[in-house]
């Protein structure tokens, strides 16, 4: 069942999917560690120096700004092989929690792994199945 789309009444035209995003408040109220979630995909050389007693404390969004300019721009950073839930939130990370709906996450990762030995279904209805069960990554549909 595909939730959070909606057509726009003519049979020519696209559905229109939602917007998702990481949602600090979905954090809070799971008891999930927002800086500690987001700060463990940076990339190698940006997580060293830090250590999980200051990370949990840290303002995730200088995690998230860290990734948008360094991390995201790494070879190794959305690898093909990289399971679809993680793929979907490393996307996220990559447009710095700019709200993203299904069919730009699916063509975000369509330009990324055009060339790979690992097809998978990435259209935006499979994206979309999956970002509205995506609660361990905190993500959420913005509110409309």
């Amino acid at each position: 069942m595909i939730e959070n789309v909606q057509t726009t009444g003519s049979s020519d035209q696209q559905p229109t999917f939602a917007k998702y995003f990481i949602d600090p408040a979905m954090a809070d109220s799971t008891g999930r560690s927002l800086p500690v979630l987001v700060a463990s995909r940076q990339c190698y050389m940006c997580q060293q120096g830090l250590d999980e007693d200051s990370t949990i404390h840290a303002d995730s969004q200088d995690f998230f700004d860290q990734i948008l300019a360094h991390c995201s721009q790494a070879p190794d950073f959305l690898l093909p092989d990289t399971p679809l839930k993680e793929t979907i939130f490393r996307v996220l990370l990559a447009h710095g929690n700019e709200p993203m709906d299904a069919a730009q996450i699916s063509e975000f990762i369509g330009q990324r792994w055009a060339m790979t030995q690992f097809p998978r279904n990435t259209s935006p209805e499979v994206i979309q199945l999956l970002l509205d069960s995506s609660d361990f990554y905190c993500i959420a549909p913005v509110a409309a």
